[in-house]
């Protein structure tokens, strides 16, 4: 995948983040910018930045000018519609909504793509949204993209606290604080910083063509218990943990969105959690010569 002759030294640094209001998303193009590379954000919110802002939902039309016009030369998709619920309304929305943004990516002349999936994504897979990304990768291998596999991304303070990471923080600061059965499911984690470093190393062409899914997080688990144990530490609370079976809560969110409830979890998640990938394969990283920090070495 060698860089268009056409483009200038300065068009390769032009990248186009989609989800760039969300935590990933938000954090990739801040580290980008400071990067020296020229941003636009595709994503529902209002607000200009050095590149511009092209409005984006993932169920409309893409325009290949929207790429072509800014003389783009790499798209990170990072973008995920949580509103649908059904699968229909899911594959709808995300997957064949993806499939038009990287076709019209590649229409409108960008050379590199990198599709942010979830380690949530694998063959056998239960949740709806790890079914969606193992779709929306296949998508992507046949647009010639990159597929970014992140554990559970984090930052240091004065990083703003997003995401599924941020609610963890904000969890243990309650007295009593619940634990699907137990708090026993693995967590693999990545700082945003040494994604940002995998990714922007594969816009910029220097770790050579797509091979599969690139599984980014640090190979250590941390069993959630003893993740939000150290959470609580670094905050200084000492909240004590409830065991909940995994069912319950399942049920639980699950009948709070039949009623149409927002609580900020989703009955998909507790899917993701308690059924994940046995064996995680790391060595992708290694084999591409890139390194991630344990999260308890920060």
């Amino acid at each position: 995948m060698g860089h268009d002759p056409r483009l200038t030294g300065a068009d390769q640094n032009r990248v186009a983040i989609t989800g760039a209001s969300g935590f990933v998303g938000a954090q990739l193009v801040d580290r980008f910018e400071h990067a020296g590379w020229s941003v636009t954000r595709f994503t529902r919110a209002a607000g200009e930045g050095a590149g511009g802002t092209v409005r984006f939902r993932l169920a409309d039309e893409v325009n290949p000018d929207d790429f072509r016009s800014r003389r783009i030369a790499a798209l990170v998709h990072c973008a995920y519609d949580f509103g649908p619920v059904t699968w229909s309304d899911i594959r709808r929305v995300n997957v064949e909504g993806s499939r038009r943004l990287m076709a019209a990516a590649r229409a409108g002349g960008v050379e590199t793509m990198v599709v942010i999936s979830t380690i949530s994504a694998f063959a056998g897979c239960r949740s709806l949204y790890g079914r969606a990304k193992l779709e929306i990768e296949a998508a992507a291998a046949d647009a010639g993209a990159f597929v970014v596999r992140p554990g559970l991304v984090y930052g240091d303070v004065p990083t703003p606290v997003g995401g599924m990471f941020g609610s963890l923080m904000k969890s243990v600061r309650a007295p009593l604080v619940p634990l699907i059965d137990g708090g026993v499911h693995p967590q693999y984690l990545v700082h945003v910083d040494d994604l940002f470093g995998l990714v922007s190393r594969l816009c910029a062409g220097d770790l050579g063509e797509p091979a599969g899914p690139i599984v980014a997080a640090s190979s250590r688990a941390w069993p959630m218990r003893e993740l939000l144990r150290e959470l609580a530490r670094r905050q200084r609370r000492a909240p004590r943990f409830i065991g909940v079976p995994w069912q319950a809560v399942w049920a639980g969110l699950k009948l709070a969105e039949l009623a149409r409830l927002r609580l900020g979890y989703r009955s998909d998640s507790v899917v993701s959690l308690v059924h994940q990938d046995p064996r995680p394969d790391f060595g992708s990283l290694s084999e591409l010569g890139v390194g991630v920090r344990d999260f308890s070495g920060r």
